[in-house]
């Protein structure tokens, strides 16, 4: 019979596991969460699979070696940052804007962060052997590593208390379940203390992020099913929050709506599964021209919102041209009728107005069906 270190297996089927949640998590949702998200799937599974390489070079010292050399390092500098990105995809989850105790947190984070990268980075090329270095084939650890161990312990510790000590930042039905990520990535991080040959930290980590996919990935009621982006429902919730965040902070912010003239055309033409596949289209063209830190949404059919903290005029209008322009790139190549376009209508959000989020929304839905009638009237 052969045995198979455990090892192998647990590695094997964290990877397997993290996988199949890249794969259904791609499917789920295109927000900046989800984004957040995949980093840390991505980095988890890279680091996971380096310390296979590794382990796989220091058991073939004579011919592998450097596998081993190539593992670790990639190890030793990405650690950091997969706390960093788990960082940031708790950030997500908050419903307030950052206040300078949030700031310096995350600003600890990344210093360790670009910090670890460098030294580790200076250690290798030079040689110096600060956190790790071969010698006759065999693995050793630097005079800092245990500096350096204890440090991400410390931080993996501190992921957990942001977590805790601004819980009351978190969208309400949240503020529980997102624990499972800091509180299963340091039970993960203690195991692999007394259990040297099993590399627990990122089953741990893992398994922190399955329970959350279960829980807010795939489930989230505030995420359109078919594009990924934010739903109504989502909607209402960030308008209300960019309007509170806009009295607080004294800021301007702009929304757009947009709707996709002669959808219907797609539908009776070519069948309802291309008419899906032009809503996600224009949803690529959105998520692609206003970039992350917009929030887009889906307002229910072939209706899009756009949230965005661009107030001028003239790149807003830019923007929406451009939209238009690339869905007729869109609708040429796929051969649609030649009226499907964008109607849009755009308002700037003005503090001192006192608008409710429901004035605001009927306000830009009314120059939106404005241009609209323009567009059935043969004007552009």
């Amino acid at each position: 019979m052969i045995e198979v270190p455990g090892w192998v297996i647990l590695n094997f089927f964290t990877s397997f596991l993290l996988i199949l949640l890249l794969i259904f998590q791609n499917k789920t949702s295109r927000l900046q969460k989800g984004k957040s998200y995949s980093a840390i799937l991505i980095c988890t599974l890279v680091l996971l699979i380096s310390e296979s390489v590794g382990r796989v070079g220091e058991s073939n010292p004579d011919s592998l070696l450097v596998l081993a050399r190539i593992g670790y390092f990639i190890i030793f500098i990405l650690d950091p940052v997969d706390i960093l990105f788990a960082v940031n995809y708790v950030d997500c989850w908050m419903d307030r804007e950052s206040n300078d105790a949030r700031t310096c947190f995350r600003t600890a984070f990344q210093a360790f962060a670009i910090i670890n990268i460098v030294l580790v980075t200076v250690s290798s090329v030079l040689q110096l052997g600060w956190f790790f270095y071969f010698k006759d084939g065999l693995y050793y650890r630097g005079p800092f590593f245990m500096i350096r161990a204890i440090l991400v312990m410390v931080f993996i510790v501190l992921l957990l208390v942001y977590t805790v000590v601004f819980r009351n930042d978190f969208m309400s039905e949240y503020k529980n379940m997102i624990l499972f990520l800091p509180i299963f990535s340091l039970i993960g991080a203690l195991s692999q203390v007394f259990l040297a040959s099993m590399d627990t930290t990122y089953a741990g980590i893992s398994l922190g992020c399955l329970i959350l996919f279960f829980f807010f990935q795939s489930n989230d009621v505030n995420v359109d099913y078919l594009t990924g982006v934010l739903n109504r429902r989502g909607l209402d919730i960030k308008m209300d929050e960019r309007i509170r965040i806009s009295l607080q902070s004294k800021k301007n912010f702009a929304a757009i709506m947009m709707d996709i003239d002669n959808f219907k055309t797609i539908n009776d033409t070519f069948g309802h599964d291309e008419g899906d596949k032009a809503i996600k289209l224009t949803t690529d063209i959105l998520a692609d021209l206003f970039g992350r830190e917009a929030a887009i949404g889906r307002f229910g059919g072939d209706e899009f919102c756009v949230i965005t903290d661009n107030v001028s005029n003239i790149e807003l209008e830019e923007l929406i041209l451009q939209a238009r322009e690339k869905l007729a790139n869109i609708r040429d190549k796929r051969k649609w009728h030649p009226d499907v376009d964008l109607s849009c209508g755009y308002a700037i959000y003005n503090y001192t107005s006192g608008m409710s989020r429901g004035e605001f929304a009927e306000n830009i839905d009314n120059l939106m069906y404005a241009q609209k009638q323009l567009h059935h009237n043969g004007k552009s």
